[in-house]
């Protein structure tokens, strides 16, 4: 091997462990987002959260708009499908933050992780693509891990369990609109338009849904704002940096950022049900991004 060669190589190692690196650092700023909205939450209402969360994230990228180009932000091939990721986005958080207004962050975590096996799915029906049988079983096997997390019949169970399961469908939702698009689009016009339609749609619901906060409680707001929107910026850089069969694995980190955050700051500690249904999703999902067919 050559040095050239040498240096190429070792470069895309360090891009791999760089790539998994942010990513994961990406799933701990999306569940500290996350654990914010669900205290803010127990005074404010969902939709007015989730409408204050996206403005936050428009006002930090329109901040750096001139590092990055605002063609780059600001020009997309796909408003309408944009429009459909915005409208996904807002459903995600708004599902999230009522699952977590009755779950523990793990077991909230460890049903939403069935995200990617609806999105194939989905895109099996949306997209035209055809999962094998191989990938049917390991559909079948996480939807089993999301109920033994589920817990249906366990004492408490309730109506609320149909949150984690809507904002998984949400979310599935949205990774198939992106999927779509994601050839012909620039990463960051994704991330702007996704916010701002997400802003508009949300928006609209203001009239019902403001809620008087305290000046504290917008700087806490604010600092989740920053949450997802690193999270999402550093999305895009793992992914640049590193294979998608690599980093999205990674994602399965939020569930030890999920036990950790849960039990720091809301006295929660995972069942034993919990933590066996996430490592099924896990191992499932695992296996789904990495078969090829």
């Amino acid at each position: 091997m050559s040095e050239a060669e040498s240096a190429a190589a070792t470069k895309a190692r360090r891009d791999i462990l760089i790539g998994a690196a942010l990513m994961v650092v990406s799933t701990f700023c999306f569940v500290s987002l996350d654990s914010i909205l669900k205290a803010l939450a127990a005074r404010h209402d969902v939709l007015f959260l989730a409408w204050g969360r996206n403005l936050f994230q428009v006002i930090y990228l329109v901040a750096v708009m001139p590092l990055f180009g605002a063609r780059r932000m600001l020009v997309t091939r796909h408003p309408v499908i944009q429009l459909g990721r915005g409208a996904a986005l807002v459903g995600t958080t708004v599902f999230i933050v009522l699952a977590l207004k009755s779950m523990p962050l793990a077991q909230t975590y460890a049903i939403t992780f069935s995200a990617p096996l609806i999105a194939t799915i989905l895109a099996m029906v949306f997209l035209k693509e055809r999962p094998s049988l191989r990938r049917w079983a390991l559909i079948l096997i996480g939807f089993g891990g999301v109920m033994v997390a589920l817990q249906p019949t366990a004492p408490g169970a309730g109506s609320f369990l149909i949150f984690p399961l809507a904002m998984a469908l949400c979310n599935a939702g949205y990774h198939v609109l992106t999927r779509a698009i994601a050839a012909d689009e620039d990463p960051l016009a994704m991330l702007f338009q996704v916010g701002f339609f997400a802003f508009l749609l949300t928006s609209l619901a203001l009239p019902w849904s403001w809620s008087r906060m305290e000046p504290w409680e917008w700087g806490v707001l604010a600092v989740g704002g920053a949450f997802g929107t690193l999270a999402h910026l550093l999305l895009i850089e793992a992914f640049r940096r590193a294979p998608t069969a690599v980093i999205s694995p990674m994602i399965y980190s939020q569930i030890i950022a999920a036990c950790l955050i849960g039990y720091l700051a809301f006295g929660e500690v995972p069942t034993v049900a919990t933590l066996l249904g996430a490592a099924i999703v896990v191992a499932s999902g695992v296996a789904l991004i990495r078969s090829r067919g």
